[in-house]
């Protein structure tokens, strides 16, 4: 059953993760393919959305926002947007973690129902569900310059695989 779920996320972060490679595994996996960062997209205090990411992963998501921002309209209504933290009930949690196949990122613009004033990255997920995720001009900076350490291997704290 595909579903969408979205929000604004109001918080970021990038965090090194270390991957033990069990020895009794038939093929080793690609350096690149093998997690080297976690990032987190949080809305308030309930809801985070966890990616595992690779180099290559985080050098894909970097060129989705290179390609992405040509097509941005000057928009200076749009610098100032703030997002809103997830509605969710205080004591209810979601911790979103999916099997993501494929991204796309949309930079602000100007739609046929209005302003979209903020970027938009949108996860697939294998089942054929999608998680959006709003993110503001800054949170989008912050973003990029974290895809670039990762892509680099320039993470702060990160052993990559078999640490």
């Amino acid at each position: 059953m595909r579903q969408t779920i979205a929000f604004q996320a109001t918080e970021f972060d990038c965090s090194p993760v270390d991957v033990e490679v069990d020895g009794d595994v038939d093929e080793m996996p690609d350096d690149e393919e093998l997690p080297t960062a976690l990032l987190a997209f949080e809305s308030g205090a309930n809801l985070v959305l966890s990616l595992p990411i690779g180099t290559a992963d985080a050098e894909a998501l970097m060129n989705a926002f290179t390609e992405a921002e040509p097509h941005r309209p000057e928009m200076p209504e749009a610098s100032g947007w703030q997002p809103q933290p997830a509605g969710l009930p205080p004591g209810m949690v979601w911790a979103l973690t999916p099997a993501v196949i494929g991204v796309q990122v949309t930079p602000p613009q100007r739609a046929e129902e209005g302003i979209v004033p903020h970027w938009t990255l949108a996860f697939d997920d294998e089942d054929g569900s999608q998680i959006q995720v709003a993110v503001s001009d800054a949170l989008a900076t912050r973003v990029v310059q974290a895809l670039s350490q990762v892509s680099a291997g320039e993470l702060p704290g990160g052993g990559g695989a078999g640490s």
